[in-house]
């Protein structure tokens, strides 16, 4: 399992990304799952990038991951939703966000 806090470009902690590999004996995991949980002390201010991950924490079916090249595409079972490359999250719709890895750090 591998741990991240989202921020926007600006600095504004969003929430959290959580990846779950399909098959944890792989090194490095080739796909898996994803989960998103947005803040929920001090809600962030709604914007498109705010309405996008919400959309992935109340979706109603599963989203996944895959290692791609030199990115890890995220998508559910009908559409391209992002992708990771390095600490970078861009949005289908354009928004990028950070990305902090917290795993080790819990």
């Amino acid at each position: 399992m591998h741990y991240f806090s989202i921020h926007t470009q600006e600095g504004d902690h969003l929430g959290f990304f959580i990846m779950l590999p399909d098959n944890e004996s792989e090194n490095p995991p080739q796909s898996g799952r994803f989960a998103v949980k947005l803040q929920s002390e001090n809600p962030p201010q709604e914007t498109a990038a705010v309405r996008a991950l919400a959309a992935c924490q109340h979706a109603e079916t599963p989203l996944y991951w895959a290692l791609e090249k030199d990115h890890v595409a995220l998508f559910d079972d009908n559409a391209a939703l992002g992708r990771i490359r390095g600490e970078y999250l861009t949005l289908a719709a354009g928004q990028t966000l950070l990305l902090n890895d917290l795993t080790g750090t819990l």
